[in-house]
């Protein structure tokens, strides 16, 4: 499991590729589902789930033709009604229905940049 921190601008397209790299070699990520969510600490529940289902997450081929890079897509303002720290996991799961969570913590969520 991996810890995550940092910040999301909630007016402004968050993009990111996460490369996924076991051992030196290229992890094969394409038979699974993920999940990534934002809770308010004091919530149990999701406040924001982006999925492989939704089309907010998806996974992409790396130039060597490798199904390893899981890439977030947000458009500009989907966010903008959560302001604040966040609790971030971002979980799999397999075709055997094993869930696994990959990466756990606190994110903030900022309306960055303030004005464009």
């Amino acid at each position: 499991m991996f810890e995550v921190s940092g910040t999301v601008p909630t007016n402004a397209t968050w993009n990111e590729d996460i490369y996924f790299t076991q051992d030196g070699a290229p992890f094969d990520i394409s038979e699974m589902d993920w999940k990534l969510t934002l809770r308010n600490p004091d919530n149990a529940s999701a406040d924001v789930t982006l999925s492989t289902d939704a089309g907010t997450l998806s996974i992409e081929v790396d130039g060597d033709g490798h199904d390893r890079i899981l890439r977030i897509r947000v458009p500009a303002g989907a966010l903008n009604s959560y302001q604040g720290d966040y609790v971030m996991d971002l979980a799999s799961k397999d075709p055997a229905d094993k869930v696994m969570l990959w990466a756990h913590g606190v994110v903030s969520l900022r309306p960055n940049p303030v004005v464009f």
